[in-house]
C-alpha cells in the first residue's frame, strides 16, 4: 500500500485496498506511516463518490479514523478540507441510498397490493 500511494496511481491503490480482506484492514492501517494516512484519506474520499464498495471504503475510515485519530487531531487544520470530504460524500450516498430505498419500497407495495387484489378477485369468482 505505501508503495502504491507513492507512485500515486489511483488503479493501483484501488486494487491493493480491495485485495485487503477486511478483517486484515485495522492491521494495515496499524502499520501505515502517519504521513501516508492523509494522502490514503483523500484518496477514499474520491473513491466514496465513484465507487459502489461503499461500506468497504467506510470500515477504511473508521480504521483510519480509529487508529490515527489522536495524531490526525493535532494536525486537524491540515486535513480539514478532507474531513469535510467524508462528510459531503457520506451525505451524498445516504441521499442516494434513501431514494432507492424509498423507490424500492414504492415497488414492493405495488406489487403486494397487485397481488393481493389477484387474490381477492379470484375469491369473488
Amino acid at each position: 500500500l505505501v508503495i502504491a500511494l507513492r507512485l500515486n496511481t489511483g488503479e493501483l491503490v484501488v486494487e491493493v485496498l480491495e485485495q485487503v480482506p477486511q478483517d486484515q484492514i485495522h492491521y494495515v492501517i496499524s502499520a501505515l506511516p502517519l504521513h501516508h494516512v492523509t494522502s490514503l484519506l483523500k484518496f477514499i474520499v474520491d473513491q466514496l463518490t465513484t465507487s459502489r464498495h461503499l461500506h468497504f471504503y467506510i470500515l477504511w475510515i473508521s480504521s483510519i479514523l480509529t487508529t490515527h485519530g489522536p495524531a490526525l487531531k493535532k494536525s486537524s487544520s491540515q486535513i480539514m478540507s478532507t474531513l469535510n470530504g467524508i462528510i459531503s460524500a457520506l451525505t451524498a450516498q445516504t441521499r442516494s441510498l434513501s431514494s432507492l430505498c424509498d423507490s424500492n419500497q414504492y415497488f414492493l407495495d405495488v406489487i403486494f397490493n397487485s397481488r393481493k387484489s389477484s387474490e381477492i378477485s379470484k375469491l369473488v369468482r
